[in-house]
């Protein structure tokens, strides 16, 4: 006598199959879905139907594999076996039916995206329950389109090392630059590093159509690469500052150039993220130091700095002309603390020889604020010729 097995008589179905039309396999293919979906349907049941279903989806029809993907897409209970008959098929309702399918796990879609085209791997990329392993697969191993997809979903978070890994493989793509760059807690290093990398292209391109002479293409170039680099300190909380401050200085980006220019536009928390790195102290004690009336402090942490002895003047009147700010309760532009910082250096120091004087304006006329910067290289002529 033989074995009683439960569950359905699918003989019935296999006949459809057989014999049907491709109207009477649709409609088995609908009746199927609403077995699958029906949380009642005993696991025996959907077992037993997977045959039928894997059939259905590779019907010769077009029309029946279509309305197949189409009413299992959603489905919890549906064979995995049937998922992946679906995704191989035609673009049009694969990728909709593998955006929206909940039935394969985090191992399943590492596979998809080890061998699917590039079309299911930007659907997975964009899926809302993506895994953080298959994230980070994307973000080590995937090409550019599927990255960028990634960077699309808005329910993946970047982390810093995810930033860093993207522009370390993508940095020369100008779209996943644009991408990084919207990001509003990307890493400072990168938009710093992004920074130079324009000003290197500028100059690059600059020396190619020779449209300056090489001097001046350079120094408009620096000042370009400086600015964008001290906006984006400027624009950081203080504890981001300190770190690409860091940053900077391993890569020997901390320049005096760059230290002078803040001075001399006024972005002090700039000079005083760069003096605390390089002296080693404290930020709250650094400003203490420099903005005291006494102009011991500075002296001691410049000396500490190993910055060189002509940057001295013009952080020293920098710091004085902040007093004022303080004692007056002002706040001024660029423009004006460049006037004051002028006045300062023509008024102020009796210890200061004439040709300190002149260099500390020469700096000014170099690094300053643009109007600011004509009146200081008028005064350094008139102090010339008197001389």
């Amino acid at each position: 006598m033989s074995e009683f097995v439960p569950g359905l008589d699918i003989s019935v179905f296999e006949g459809v199959l057989a014999m049907g039309d491709a109207d009477a396999r649709m409609a088995l293919a609908l009746q199927l879905a609403a077995l699958v979906s029906d949380p009642a349907t005993p696991k025996i049941e959907l077992q037993q139907v997977t045959p039928v279903l894997l059939k259905l989806s590779v019907d010769p029809e077009h029309a029946v594999r279509a309305a197949l993907a189409q009413a299992v897409q959603g489905e919890k209970r549906l064979p995995v076996d049937v998922a992946f008959s679906i995704i191989a098929d035609e673009d049009e309702f694969a990728l909709p039916f593998l955006a929206a399918t909940p039935v394969f796990n985090a191992g399943q879609l590492l596979a998809i995206l080890k061998v699917g085209d590039e079309a299911r791997q930007k659907i997975i990329a964009t899926r809302a329950d993506l895994a953080p392993e298959v994230a980070d697969h994307i973000i080590k191993s995937s090409g550019l389109g599927v990255v960028l997809a990634l960077a699309g979903n808005d329910t993946i978070r970047l982390e810093p090392a995810d930033c860093r890994t993207l522009y370390q493989r993508f940095g020369q793509s100008a779209e996943m630059v644009e991408r990084l760059l919207s990001m509003p807690d990307l890493p400072l290093d990168i938009r710093i590093t992004q920074a130079r990398r324009a000003a290197s292209r500028m100059r690059q391109m600059m020396a190619e159509k020779a449209w300056l002479p090489a001097n001046d293409a350079s120094e408009i170039c620096s000042e370009a690469e400086d600015n964008a680099v001290m906006q984006v300190l400027i624009e950081a909380s203080p504890a981001e500052r300190a770190q690409a401050t860091a940053y900077m200085a391993s890569k020997n980006m901390l320049t005096p150039a760059l230290i002078i220019r803040a001075a001399a536009t006024g972005q002090m928390s700039v000079v005083e993220s760069a003096l605390a790195h390089l002296a080693g102290f404290a930020a709250p004690r650094v400003a203490e130091m420099m903005y005291s009336n006494s102009a011991l402090g500075l002296k001691s942490l410049f000396r500490r700095s190993g910055l060189p002895q002509s940057c001295f003047g013009m952080l020293r009147a920098a710091c004085d002309v902040v007093i004022d700010m303080r004692e007056e309760g002002i706040s001024i532009n660029a423009a004006e603390f460049g006037a004051r910082l002028l006045e300062a250096l023509m008024t102020r120091y009796e210890t200061m020889t004439s040709p300190e004087r002149a260099k500390n304006i020469e700096l000014l006329g170099r690094y300053g604020e643009n109007k600011i910067r004509k009146v200081a290289k008028r005064l350094k002529a008139d102090l010339v010729r008197a001389a």
